[in-house]
């Protein structure tokens, strides 16, 4: 929140050594490990470095505990900010658990410029509402939201098991071909191959019935899926309700693998009302 309300963000580093510590990529997971081990819910800050307004130097490390992950000798060098990190060069806010330590590939970090995307929560997909329209009906909900979603490997975007009361029309823009696991209310499961060549089998849009548990990722190898959802009525936060594991485990047996990587462990599984 102070963040939001000075334009910057800043660490104690800052006014104590002169500059704010980051890491790249390879470099997160082991400093987290030795910094931070035992703190709950931690978040990881990306930045792009090309907006960043302050001075950013790659150096070595200061003298440190021999428990210390960062190698001295070996001329490991870390980026150091000297000066606050403008808001506009953070371009996503991910759970650290989600993060693989490699690097954003650099046609996906042109996207989270392009787009600035949120993240939804319960799913963390990377999504950005283009369009709510102003007419609504007798139930309040708009009549016609679209939206702009991104999968991306190195940023753990995915879509986990989910439902809608509504239909939902999904369409595939740009980059990696993505699939779109359904679990379907008379107890059958079927996968949708979605993407860019219709002549390679790939649908570009495709249709997800009202009451469909569905979930989406990257196939094997992909780098970030550019996609799009379309709804009629439109989005609203009390016409989702996330899978739990146990429960489609339960109704879906064959697919317990695919239910286990993709549907909700633990926690909320609506979405709270400050997205409508």
């Amino acid at each position: 929140m102070q963040a939001r309300a000075a334009g910057h963000y800043r660490a104690d580093s800052l006014d104590g050594e002169g500059f704010i510590h980051l890491s790249r990529a390879h470099q997160v997971l082991p400093t987290a490990a030795a910094y931070f081990a035992g703190v709950p819910d931690l978040v990881l800050l990306v930045i792009d470095p090309t907006l960043l307004t302050a001075r950013l130097v790659y150096e070595p490390p200061a003298p440190l505990p021999s428990s210390s992950p960062k190698d001295t000798v070996g001329g490991e060098l870390y980026p150091h900010c000297y000066g606050p990190i403008d808001l506009a060069a953070i371009v996503d806010v991910m759970e650290l658990a989600h993060f693989p330590g490699v690097a954003v590939p650099a046609d996906t970090m042109a996207l989270l410029r392009q787009y600035r995307f949120m993240r939804l929560p319960i799913e963390g997909t990377l999504y950005r509402e283009t369009w709510r329209s102003t007419d609504g009906d007798t139930t309040a909900a708009p009549a016609g939201t679209a939206m702009i979603g991104c999968y991306a490997e190195t940023l753990g975007s995915l879509s986990r098991f989910h439902r809608l009361t509504r239909d939902e029309v999904w369409h595939a823009y740009a980059g990696d071909p993505f699939v779109l696991h359904l679990l379907h209310e008379d107890g059958s499961t079927s996968d949708v191959l979605m993407g860019t060549d219709p002549l390679e089998g790939q649908q570009v849009q495709y249709v997800v019935p009202a009451g469909t548990w569905q979930a989406g990722c990257l196939l094997p190898g992909g780098r970030h899926a550019l996609f799009g959802c379309t709804m009629a009525p439109g989005f609203t936060p009390d016409c989702f309700e996330a899978g739990r594991v146990d429960d489609l485990t339960a109704r879906y047996p064959h697919a317990a693998a695919i239910i286990a990587r993709l549907g909700v462990t633990g926690g909320e599984t609506r979405l709270p009302d400050v997205l409508a």
